[in-house]
Order: structure tokens, then C-alpha cells, then sequence
């Protein structure tokens, strides 16, 4: 059994920075209208994008979560309710559950790259990024 996180560590409720939560990975627009000011914000967008993209195959596979769950073996530490509190952004999604997920499906990880891509792009989401470290100087 995995232990508890040492206090400190950066534990949030994705949804809780959209505009509704309830849209939370219900939706193929944005969180949050207005510029992207902390990494937080970009994770929570991740997250959303993935959650459409899991919803979108059970729905082409004409299944839902509880019903894939009922019927596939799952890991140590995944389950049916883990999977809907990442699905409602009630709980923060994990590289296991990346990972879990993009065996399930094939273009998931492809689509992951890209969208940590889009939401890295100076252009999008520069107040949040460190700033370049100055040559010569510390």
C-alpha cells in the first residue's frame, strides 16, 4: 500500500480552477477563460483533455466506466471510483493513470505529447513559465 504524501506536496482539485467545474471533461473548450497564469492551470487543462479523450472511447466502444471497469482487470491502485474522480477533475490524474490509459488507447499518448506541447508554448502560457536563465548570469 502506497503511503501518504509528506505535507507540502502540490495537491489540488482540477476542476476547481475552471470556470464550471461541471464541464470539467465534458467539454472541447478551455477550463478557464483568460490567459494561463500557473502550471497549475495547464495540469488542470491536461487533465480535462484526457478525461474528454477516455470519455470519447468508451463512448465509441459504446461502453461507459463503470461498465469497462466491471470488465477489465485493473492494476493495483486503479478503480472504478479513482476513475471517476479523475473524470469529474475531483482528483488529480497520475502518469500510472496516463499510462493505464494510453494502452487502452492507441493514439492517447501521441495526443497527451501534443497537448503538453500546446500548453508549454511561450506564446499561450508565458506568465506562469520561469523565466530564461540570462547568459552570464546567475
Amino acid at each position: 500500500m502506497p503511503r501518504k504524501p509528506q505535507p507540502g506536496g502540490v495537491v489540488f482539485e482540477p476542476r476547481s480552477l475552471a470556470d464550471n467545474p461541471k464541464k470539467f471533461g465534458r467539454t472541447s473548450t478551455q477550463l478557464a477563460t483568460g490567459p494561463m497564469e500557473t502550471p497549475h492551470q495547464a495540469a488542470a487543462e491536461l487533465q480535462h483533455a484526457v478525461a474528454n479523450r477516455i470519455r470519447e472511447h468508451l463512448l465509441d466502444h459504446n461502453t461507459n466506466i463503470r461498465t469497462f471497469c466491471a470488465t477489465n482487470e485493473l492494476p493495483p491502485g486503479l478503480s472504478e471510483d479513482r476513475f471517476q474522480r479523475l473524470l469529474r477533475g475531483e482528483t488529480m490524474i497520475t502518469i500510472t493513470d496516463m499510462l493505464f490509459w494510453a494502452r487502452q488507447i492507441p493514439d492517447l499518448a501521441p495526443f497527451i505529447g501534443a497537448t503538453l506541447r500546446q500548453l508549454t508554448d511561450p506564446e499561450t502560457t508565458d506568465s506562469w513559465r520561469s523565466p530564461a536563465p540570462q547568459e552570464g548570469g546567475a
